[in-house]
């Protein structure tokens, strides 16, 4: 029996190799081998039958044999050959033979019908544990599509056929879900072909029928999983799906199918894309026949599928788009707009809606994240679409409504066609259309939903998703989409024209404004890395803002405000202040203004400001130009409805709300503002609206919050690092640190959620730019209107990224008031309105204003904020009251203020002490001389090392760099300086600096018409302000203040404020300075004032150096003190002359000087120690003046030194010598030095030792010339002779050692008699005359005509001297006999004739003049008249004046010693070559020299200007014009001189006065030092034709000094009389205004004046005055004219000296008389071997033969 012959297993192992040999080439192959005769069909099955082994050529040799078999083998054979052949284990191309062998019997046109059984049997085929393999699928595919007829023939196994198809998608399908997957393309190919076969099945609709719907849905579910697998893939690993590229693999031809089913293949694609077009493709195949509840389904897929793919969306607008390939996401987007439109749209929305919102679904939370960022997108399609049908329509309707001609017919109707269709879309009208109209969507109920919607999504916290991050990102995206529709619809607002509808109609502005309000709860919810706030940034900078999502947030937000949303833009911000910049929150007030929100013409306007103050974060401190914006909004609207009660009351309850919650809640004590100062104004409103006398109960409410406020604690705003402030990426600069970025990080978008479409994180109009425009039409429909839309982006910034732009354009912050310091300025504008106003004539206004006062004295003594209770200094120092007690406030700080307050380094500019007052607030000249002059510092290098102990702090003043470093908190150590070692604590800046600004305004500036401040009669009452607690008040701050600034700003105001004497008067007023006086000054002695200070590095000295100024002022209030409160005053200011402080001492001499004049009784009790301490002060210049000053003013007050002792004497000549030994020792060139002053100090001390030296009595004075000489020898020790002003000094010493005689002989009767003889008796009187130079002499003897009588002339540098004598030897012929001398008897008897009646110089004198007895009244009553009474004694130094004949002349009692006339007539002072006595010969010669000689005054001369400036006067002109003042002024000029008649004056000195024009009479006073002349322009004629007074100011105009007594009531200005020769003022006034009293002779209201000195540029400070006194009228003429003699011989050093550039020494007429004779001996042969003094011995050693007491 043969054999079933083998199978061919040599080629098995070829089965399980990669196929690449195509059919046609085995087949090749098989030809060439060598042939055998083919099998038949049966015998092909028995070998391919199990249990034989398959051969692969038998079984491609049945597949074709059965192609062309006829009749086929019946299927039952086949069935075990199929189940080998298509056995999964078999190899792949086993397999695949197989498949080709039931492919080749299903497709024989006899192939017979299967049962269903049979058709199951054969589907068991196709089901194995690999459904899809690269060589497999298309084989399997082929014998299927057989089997089923082309899916024709599967009644009864439709859900089978549809799970075998399903299963082949799926397994092609999950290969292309690996990344690296080589048959790529080949699985696409096959997944095309299944799921086109598939739909192609589904899609008959006899097939449908039989299958139930929930299997066809099923079959939608089954490629939705495609979708989400292939999403929720890329979803993880974060891969950007990038298209695959195909590889090349291996694949069955296409050959083996037939051609009809042969598919076309296609490019290879993402599996994302293969999901999404098989699922859109289905849907839209089945979606008519799916009931509509699978929606819910189908819908949240569409969504996540269009998340996916959506990109940034394009500007809106009507632009047909160009044709090109629908893209998947605009398949998704028709699909969905499909689903809207159809039949179903309302349970579409329904379902949009519900996925709008975050899901609770925390396993699938991507897939729920993506699903609300599709349906967010899905509804701004929607809007946009039905914006865009809005547009279409307008733009339609603009085009048709221009192109009409006359006749009313369409001038064109060539419009597009897409844009008609977008007009009129037949979906809007077809079956399930909105028909919707002009608006196009349901604004009103989709806004409100979306506004849901992103705040529910704002507070989900996507706490259960894996990659928070990544959510986060999602999270953003889908808030960018919600945030596209606002934006969408301001956009399509922008490109419709105002004809159409101008702005948003209320709908679309709730949708606005809804979604901008949830949106911005997003920002808030961000934090920088610190936790600050994150700064979002507007306007030009919104390019700036780090994500997508902010960078829209901060376009809408940065929109016009011109078209209001509800809620209103503005209040949108307000809600986010945190997050905005100052200088953004800052413009919401301006613009809520404009859009008039903030006024009563809104009804909200209430609301609005409520909705602005309850925002504490938007008033916070960090936000000064907000708060200011607001503050003055605010402002501007209460002064708006100021007088409509209706508005107001309810603004300023609201207010008053603001101010009670802020002050409760215990915030924001650092800002105050003018909610404070309307809370002020309207109590003072209220009161004035009161009705029947009755208080509004409101307004206790407003003080008594606006005073616990002001006592309040505050947070030191100074000191704060900003720590507390919010910081932001926008306002704060910190050097090498980048800016804050929000925490979590909003970054951009990883890769891996990177959609195929350009980036989400682009910006919408990134995609744009490129685009061509075809915008005609809308520039017609919006001309003239500018294009609102951002068109523009840049790309976006990283997170940490800020602008250096956005940085620096931000202003800087300004300080504001805390609000204790608002609270206090309010209830001073309280007190100010009620007080300074008209308001104080109501009873019920000036109830209020004492109430408030006394408030203010409250808070300054128990506030707790150092700055709350200064503001109220600021205020009660300022008060001022006038000569009428009535109560004004002045906001001008003085000059003398000004140098307190640079003593303490208060001054923002440096003002050195010596700044004169006129340079303080007078404009110069830039052309005057006087500032031409050289910048050369006021103190010398020796000087101050020589007063290490005694600097003040002037800004002339050094450190010296040997001394010890002062410890005052106002030095500043050098760099040598050894730093301490114990912790320096942070010094606390100063609260005040000059100038000032004060935090209030005072309504006002006139006297009160109704608040005095003392009533003088109380028969009228008054309301009368209570200064005695002021008074107090200020006294408990100087005796326990602890705050520095505080007591500071007292101890530099108070003087000044204490000078206005007319605000303290009264029983209380003046017991309350006593107690001030008696306070001040212990705690000084004891050293306990400011020892309760907090800051330790406060020195109490710098105190105390203020506190003296205060002391001096109280000096004028003498009359409130008992004597030994007087005797402490002067103590006290013993006392600072130990301080060792420049500033200090010369206060306290300023004040000794003051009480020179004011204080006599205790001045005479202290003055012994007050001069040893002079003598202990080493001083320069700079302290020389004021001491030596000191001595000049006592020496004119007798009284003071009638009980001195020798040794007091000693200490006053050595205090004057000093200097000169300190001078002497200077170099003239040492450009430290102020040589106009030293020279004044020279010139000074020299004539206070004249002065003093006059002062003893003539036996006491020799017992002070060796002192003296001895003084001036050492001070000339050193130099090669003595100077020229010492011997001035000796050859003055000589002359009024012995005698008190005058200066220069004085005309009488008797030498007329004697020297003019009768013409017929004698031409000349003298018969012969001699001359001889004799030491510094020139002496004259000349015998007279009268026999027996000599005439001898002695002129020396001090004086001239002449005697005239009679010699006894010659006998006194009588008459009878030869020659009779009938002249010397009368003579002698006559000698006295002209003796008259004298006038006592002062009622002092007056009361001190005694009747004089004697022979000498003996011999006066022979010619006196009978009913005179006896003339009083003169004064013995400055004698008085004779009235009764013209010349007045000087007389005094004159003592003479016999050594008087010998050393009159000795060589003194060259007592070394005595014996050369030389005589002169050349009469004319000597009598040329003695002409010339008399020519120079033997005194000082000085001419002072006085000018009265009447009430009201500030011109020169007018000033000059006036013949008369005031009656105070009249007795000034009656105690300031003696009157004296001009014509025939011989004796005094006229100042170039001519009696024919400028009037008969002058004032003036001499004494033996010096004589001044006052040009009095009162008492010059005043004359019509000179309306300009030139004649009055030639003379005025040309002095260096003028006094001025101004009653003008203004400030006198220092260049008021226009000159050349501006050196120095003295400005006499009221210390209180009042011009109306001016010429009053009231006493009290001219019991004191205020005395000041004005000086000219580059001066120093030499006038013991600082920068005024207060002077009683009693003791002002004394003190003036000493002042004038000092100002007149300093104005003229400064002068000779060219402003102090120039060191030329100052030339006295004494010294200038010595230097005559000097030179006129020089001229006269020298005798013999004369050696001067230096040559012949060493200055000291001239000691003896100076100290002529010893020999005369």
């Amino acid at each position: 029996m043969q054999g079933r012959p083998r199978s061919n297993t040599s080629s098995f192992l070829a089965w399980r190799r990669p196929r690449t040999e195509t059919t046609a080439q085995l087949s090749a192959v098989t030809s060439s081998a060598p042939s055998s005769p083919p099998l038949s069909i049966d015998a092909l099955i028995e070998a391919l039958t199990p249990p034989a082994v398959p051969s692969l050529t038998h079984a491609r040799s049945l597949a074709a044999s059965l192609s062309i078999a006829s009749p086929l083998p019946r299927i039952t054979v086949l069935i075990p050959v199929l189940s080998s052949l298509c056995h999964s284990a078999a190899p792949p191309a086993v397999q695949a033979a197989g498949y080709d062998v039931l492919s080749a019997y299903c497709e024989h046109s006899e192939a017979p019908a299967f049962a269903t059984d049979e058709r199951l049997a054969f589907f068991s085929l196709f089901l194995g544990s690999n459904p899809w393999a690269i060589d497999l699928w298309e084989p399997k595919f082929k014998a299927f599509r057989a089997l089923t007829k082309f899916g024709r023939d599967i009644v009864g196994v439709e859900q089978d056929f549809i799970h075998v198809v399903q299963s082949w998608i799926a397994a092609g399908f999950n290969g292309l879900l690996t990344p690296d997957a080589s048959d790529r393309a080949e699985r696409e190919r096959s997944i095309d072909i299944l799921f086109k076969f598939l739909a192609e099945v589904l899609n008959n609709i006899e097939t449908i029928a039989r299958i139930p719907e929930a299997i066809l849905a099923s079959v939608l579910d089954f490629y939705a999983g495609f979708v989400d697998r292939s999403l929720l893939q890329l979803y993880k690993h974060r891969s950007p799906p990038e298209t695959p590229q195909p590889k090349p693999s291996h694949r069955r031809n296409h050959s083996s199918l037939s051609t009809h089913s042969v598919i076309q293949v296609l490019p290879v694609k993402s599996p994302a894309d293969i999901s999404i077009a098989l699922y859109l493709d289905h849907l839209t195949s089945q979606v008519k026949i799916l009931s509509p509840d699978y929606l819910s389904s189908i819908l949240p897929l569409l969504f996540r599928a269009l998340a996916f793919y959506s990109k940034p969306l394009p500007r809106l607008s009507i632009e047909p788009h160009a044709v090109k390939k629908q893209s998947s996401e605009e398949k998704i987007t028709d699909t969905l707009h499909s689903l809207f439109s159809g039949p179903y749209s309302t349970r579409c929305m329904i379902i949009l809606k519900q996925h709008l919102f975050p899901s609770t679904d925390a396993k699938s939370i991507y897939l729920n994240l993506y699903t609300s960022l599709g349906a967010q997108r899905t509804l701004r399609n929607y809007v946009r679409r039905a914006l865009r049908t809005r547009l279409a329509r307008a733009c339609i309707i603009r085009e048709t409504s221009i192109g009409y001609s006359h006749s009313g017919a369409p001038g064109h109707l060539n419009l597009e066609r897409d844009l008609m269709e977008r007009a009129w879309s037949s979906e809007e009208y077809g079956p399930g259309g909105s028909g919707t109209g002009f608006t196009g969507w349901d604004a009103g109920r989709l806004g409100r939903v979306l506004a849901q919607s992103i705040a529910a999504w704002v507070a989900c916290p996507l706490d259960g998703a894996a990659d928070s991050e990544k959510a986060r990102e999602v999270k953003e995206d889908i808030l960018e989409e919600a945030a596209g529709v606002p934006y969408d619809i301001w956009q399509a607002m922008d490109l419709r024209g105002e004809d159409e509808r101008p702005g948003l109609d209320e709908e679309e502005a709730c949708v606005v404004g809804e979604t901008l309000e949830q949106l911005v709860k997003h920002v808030a919810s961000l934090k920088n890395r610190d936790g600050t706030p994150f700064i979002i940034p507007l306007g030009t900078h919104t390019s700036k803002a780090p994500t997508p999502l902010l960078r829209k947030i901060s376009t809408l937000l940065s929109r016009e405000h011109i078209n209001p949303t509800t809620p209103l833009l503005s209040t949108i911000l307000i809600n986010i202040a945190e997050n905005l910049t100052d200088a953004d929150t800052a413009d919401l007030p301006r613009i809520m203004s404009e859009q008039h929100d903030l006024s009563p013409t809104s009804p909200d306007w209430l609301k609005n400001w409520g909705n602005l103050l309850s925002k504490r974060s938007f008033l916070n401190a960090g936000r000064p130009q907000t708060r200011k914006a607001v503050m003055e909004a605010l402002l501007t609207v209460y002064e708006s409805v100021r007088d409509m009660k209706a508005y107001r009351l309810p603004l300023a309850d609201l207010v008053l709300r603001f101010c009670e919650t802020s002050l409760e809640n215990g915030i924001e004590k650092e800002l105050g503002d003018v909610t404070w100062r309307i809370l002020g104004d309207e109590a003072v409103l209220r009161v004035v609206e009161c009705q029947d006398g009755k208080m509004d109960e409101r307004v206790d409410a407003f003080v008594d919050l606006l005073a616990a406020a002001a006592e309040e604690d505050e947070v030191n705003n100074v000191e704060d690092d900003g720590s507390g402030d919010t910081a932001s990426i926008l306002t704060t600069e910190t050097p090498n640190t980048q800016p804050h970025s929000p925490t979590p990080p909003i970054t951009q978008p990883s890769s891996g959620l990177t959609s195929p479409n350009p980036s989400r994180a682009q910006n919408e109009h990134e995609i744009e730019k490129n685009s061509s425009s075809i915008m005609s039409i809308f520039t017609s429909l919006t001309a003239g209107h500018s294009s609102r839309s951002h068109s523009q982006s840049v790309p976006p910034a990283p997170m940490d990224y800020v602008s250096d732009e956005l940085v620096t354009s931000l202003p800087p912050p300004e300080a504001m008031l805390s609000r204790a310091m608002a609270a206090a300025a309010a209830l001073i504008s309280i007190f100010g309105q009620l007080t300074f106003t008209p308001l104080a004539l109501q009873p019920l206004a000036t109830t209020l204003a004492l109430r408030v006062y006394r408030i203010l004295l409250h808070l300054l003594k128990k506030a707790k904020s150092p700055r709350s209770r200064l503001v109220i200094l600021q205020f009660l120092m300022h008060i001022r009251a006038d000569r009428d007690h009535r109560l004004y406030f002045t906001g001008e700080n003085s000059s003398h203020v000004v140098m307190l307050s640079s003593l303490i380094n208060r001054t923002h500019v440096d003002t050195p002490a010596s700044v004169s007052v006129d340079n303080l607030g007078t404009d110069r000249d830039p052309t005057s001389p006087l500032d031409a002059r050289k910048s050369r510092p006021l103190v010398p290098l020796r000087e101050r090392d020589e007063r290490a102990l005694s600097r003040g702090r002037t800004s002339g003043a050094r450190p010296s760099r040997t001394a010890t470093t002062s410890r005052s908190r106002s030095r500043v150590p050098s760099a040598s300086t050894v730093v301490p070692k114990t912790p320096l604590l942070k010094r606390q800046p100063s609260l005040w600096h000059v100038p000032e600004t004060y935090p209030f305004e005072v309504t006002g500036l006139t006297p009160s018409e109704s608040v005095i401040s003392y009533d003088p009669d109380s028969s009228v009452l008054r309301p009368v302000l209570p200064v005695s607690e002021y008074l107090f008040t200020i006294t408990s701050i100087l005796d326990s203040e602890t705050n520095w600034d505080i007591l500071s700003y007292v101890l530099c105001h108070l003087p000044v404020q204490l000078a206005n004497k007319h605000l303290f008067c009264g029983p209380k007023a003046r017991a309350a300075i006593s107690k001030m006086l008696t306070a001040i000054s212990t705690n000084i002695l004891n050293g306990e004032m400011a020892t309760h200070l907090e800051d330790q590095s406060i020195k109490p000295r710098d105190a105390h150096g203020l506190a003296y100024h205060t002391l001096s002022v109280l000096i004028s209030f003498r009359r409130c003190f008992e004597l030994k409160q007087c005797h402490l005053l002067v103590e006290v200011f013993l006392n600072g002359l130990s301080s060792g402080q420049f500033a200090t001492i010369k206060c306290c001499l300023h004040a000794l000087s003051l009480s020179a004049v004011e204080l006599q009784t205790s001045m005479t009790k202290f003055l012994p120690r007050i001069l040893e301490m002079l003598s202990q002060i080493m001083s320069g210049a700079n302290m020389s003046v004021h001491i030596l000053g000191f001595l000049f003013l006592i020496g004119a007050i007798p009284p003071l030194y009638a009980n001195f002792t020798e040794d007091d004497y000693k200490r006053v000549f050595g205090v004057a010598l000093q200097y000169l030994q300190h001078y002497n020792r200077l170099k003239s060139d040492d450009p430290n030095t102020s040589w106009a002053l030293s020279q004044h100090v020279r010139i000074l001390s020299y004539t206070v030792v004249y002065g003093w030296f006059l002062a003893l009595k003539l036996p006491d004075r020799p017992k002070h010339i060796p002192y003296i000489t001895r003084q001036l020898l050492l001070a000339n020790e050193g130099n090669a002779a003595i100077d020229d002003p010492t011997e001035v000094c000796f050859d003055w010493l000589a002359r009024y050692t012995y005698a008190s005689a005058d200066p220069r002989p004085a005309p009488s009767v008797f030498n007329d008699i004697l020297m003019n003889p009768p013409l017929e008796t004698a031409a000349h009187a003298a018969v012969t005359e001699k001359s001889w130079v004799y030491g510094y002499s020139l002496i004259t003897i000349r015998t007279l005509v009268k026999r027996g009588w000599l005439e001898v002339i002695c002129r020396r540098p001090s004086g001239f001297t002449k005697f005239l004598c009679r010699v006894e030897n010659v006998p006194l012929v009588g008459a009878g006999d030869v020659d009779p001398d009938l002249f010397s008897v009368p003579a002698t008897l006559m000698m006295d004739r002209d003796v008259a009646i004298v006038q006592a110089s002062d009622p002092q004198e007056a009361a001190e003049i005694v009747p004089i007895d004697g022979a000498e009244a003996e011999t006066r009553k022979i010619f006196e008249k009978r009913e005179e009474e006896d003339p009083p004694q003169p004064n013995p130094v400055t004698g008085y004046v004779w009235s009764g004949t013209a010349p007045s002349q000087r007389r005094k009692e004159v003592s003479i010693d016999p050594s008087f006339f010998a050393l009159q007539l000795s060589a003194y002072p060259d007592r070394k070559n005595a014996s050369h006595l030389r005589s002169v010969v050349d009469y004319a010669a000597v009598k040329r020299f003695a002409t010339n000689l008399d020519r120079i005054p033997v005194i000082d001369t000085h001419k002072v200007g006085i000018l009265y400036v009447a009430p009201g006067q500030t011109n020169e002109a007018d000033i000059l014009q006036n013949t008369h003042g005031s009656p105070a002024y009249t007795r000034f000029l009656e105690g300031l001189g003696r009157l004296i008649n001009l014509r025939d004056q011989l004796d005094v000195y006229t100042g170039d006065l001519d009696p024919e024009e400028d009037g008969e009479y002058a004032y003036a006073w001499w004494d033996d030092i010096g004589q001044i002349l006052y040009h009095t322009a009162t008492m010059m004629p005043t004359v019509e034709h000179d309306p300009q007074c030139t004649n009055k100011k030639r003379h005025i105009g040309n002095d260096f000094v003028r006094i001025v007594w101004n009653d003008s009531g203004h400030p006198y200005k220092f260049d008021t009389l226009t000159t050349q020769f501006q050196f120095v003022n003295i400005v006499i006034e009221p210390h209180s205004l009042g011009a109306i009293a001016a010429f009053s002779n009231n006493l009290h209201e001219n019991e004191y004046f205020k005395l000041t000195v004005q000086r000219a540029s580059g001066m120093t400070e030499f006038a013991p005055v600082g920068h005024f006194k207060v002077i009683s009228a009693e003791s002002l003429p004394l003190f003036v004219r000493q002042l004038s003699r000092l100002s007149d011989w300093f104005a003229s050093v400064f002068s000779n000296t060219k402003y102090d550039t120039e060191s030329l020494e100052m030339t006295t007429n004494w010294r200038r008389r010595l230097e005559s004779i000097r030179r006129f001996k020089s001229q006269l042969p020298q005798p013999p071997e004369v050696l001067s003094e230096a040559e012949a011995t060493g200055i000291m050693d001239l000691e003896t033969a100076r100290d002529f007491t010893t020999s005369f």
